[in-house]
């Protein structure tokens, strides 16, 4: 009995010890896992500022440069740079030679002063001024062109003529060539033309020509994705 009760007082003591190591290799362990966790999340937070911080220099340098070369460049109402979690964007206008909505079907247009539907004044260059059809000048659908009319016209078409025309006067075309675009006029001219045709794309190259794009002040916004 006495050997026996000698043998578990050395027993337990060497228990004790190898739970105590146990514990602390356990807690060590954790220790350094829960360290290498902190490093990574510091190593994740200092990339996603280092980022945040590029994004903000490239913010930075788009600020700087000039907008108004930007829309004349992109032609767009909406211009968009994204860098990493930050986003900078501002809105250009149009200004065209169309002041009303450039016409979608309308071959004819009967209007009572040209100038509060087409801003000739500002591409007054483009404009040619014609007493008869044999002065229209070259056209095609890709380049077509702007024509008044300064007195009467009623006569034969000799080539095809691709733009717009604006009277004041009479206007009649005959013939086996056509005008593929639109008649503006302050006289009724309106009758059932065979000779005149309505074109979108016409238009749409006559409004790509004659159109400026401008930066809308204080549109500039900076978003800073989450």
């Amino acid at each position: 009995m006495g050997s026996f009760q000698f043998r578990l007082a050395r027993f337990q003591p060497a228990s004790s010890l190898l739970v105590s190591l146990i514990i602390l290799t356990t807690i060590f362990s954790l220790i350094f896992l829960f360290k290498d966790d902190l490093i990574s999340r510091e190593k994740i937070t200092q990339n996603y500022y280092q980022n945040y911080l590029n994004s903000k220099l490239k913010v930075f340098d788009k600020i700087k440069q000039n907008k108004q070369q930007e829309c004349e460049h992109q032609k767009k109402e909406k211009i968009v740079f994204e860098f990493e979690k930050i986003k900078y964007q501002f809105n250009c206008v149009q200004t065209s030679l169309f002041i009303q909505p450039k016409p979608t079907r309308d071959k004819y247009i009967a209007v009572d002063d040209i100038h509060r539907w087409l801003d000739l004044d500002t591409y007054q260059q483009a404009v040619v001024y014609i007493k008869s059809l044999a002065e229209l000048p070259n056209s095609s659908e890709q380049a077509p062109r702007i024509a008044i009319a300064l007195n009467d016209i009623d006569e034969n078409i000799t080539k095809d003529f691709y733009g717009i025309i604006i009277t004041d006067y009479y206007f009649d075309i005959k013939g086996s060539r056509k005008m593929y675009g639109v008649l503006y006029s302050s006289f009724d001219n309106a009758r059932e033309e065979r000779n005149l045709t309505y074109r979108r794309a016409v238009v749409d190259n006559l409004e790509k020509m004659h159109s400026q794009w401008h930066y809308l002040t204080h549109s500039q916004t900076i978003l800073n994705y989450d």
